[in-house]
């Protein structure tokens, strides 16, 4: 037995990290856009935490009227209305743009709920802001008012149903080559068959992209910009490969 534990553990250690952590491990959040301790004008966490925005290992929100809460810290926004993405050319049914991950998504950039704010808040709030190229906010008011998601790709809606009335979206996205990584699963960018904001966006991976990180930001997004890969991973517009 004892020779079995040693051979098993230097099997362990020649083994390649990349056998544990995936194709392509992330670069996680330390240092990255997501480390609200790093973020102009917001109040560090007091130890100096940077899962303790969103994540807390104990007395976590509990709502049974969202669907996804993975030990969550940070207050949500259950109340104010947005407005869908809407047009004639759309072919697909939003049953709610807040389903799933989208929610905690939004109870930072709904510019509504301040991005510091977590259970060890005690300072003044820092409300992202603006609806420009460059700004952080998504779901900020409208000129009439109104909480607005109508000039932003459309969540909310189960892709197989866009699918089969589009014959121009793909209904195997998790089988193109969608991303720099071959361990995404559907579970990775679908909610229940559902598009969130996690179905593009991967929160945790800073650098997951492949591309020149130096001029070009990848806004944690899962597939390269280069070539518009990550439209061509859903919107079939006749190339084989994005």
């Amino acid at each position: 037995m004892k020779k079995f534990l040693i051979l098993l553990l230097l099997v362990l250690v020649s083994m390649p990290a990349t056998a544990f952590a995936g194709a392509d491990e992330g670069t996680g959040l330390p240092g990255s856009k997501h480390d609200i301790n790093l973020l102009a004008g917001a109040q560090a966490d007091v130890e100096g935490r940077v899962c303790a925005f969103c994540h807390t290992p104990h007395h976590a929100i509990q709502n049974p009227a969202a669907d996804y809460l993975p030990l969550w810290s940070h207050e949500l926004n259950t109340s104010t209305s947005f407005s869908p993405y809407a047009t004639v050319t759309l072919d697909a049914n939003i049953v709610d743009p807040f389903i799933g991950p989208s929610r905690l998504c939004m109870s930072c950039h709904d510019g509504v709920i301040a991005a510091d704010q977590h259970y060890a808040f005690d300072g003044a709030p820092k409300v992202l802001e603006g609806d420009s190229w460059g700004e952080l906010a998504i779901g900020t008011k409208n000129t009439a008012g109104e909480h607005d998601f109508s000039n932003d790709h459309p969540i909310g809606f189960e892709l197989a149903a866009a699918a089969a009335a589009d014959d121009e979206i793909f209904t195997d996205i998790v089988s193109r080559p969608f991303i720099d990584n071959t361990d995404v699963i559907v579970g990775d960018v679908l909610t229940a068959g559902f598009m969130t904001c996690a179905t593009c966006h991967d929160v945790h991976n800073t650098q997951n992209a492949t591309h020149d990180i130096a001029t070009t930001p990848n806004y944690f997004v899962y597939a390269k910009q280069d070539g518009s890969s990550l439209c061509l991973t859903c919107h079939d517009k006749g190339d084989t490969t994005p």
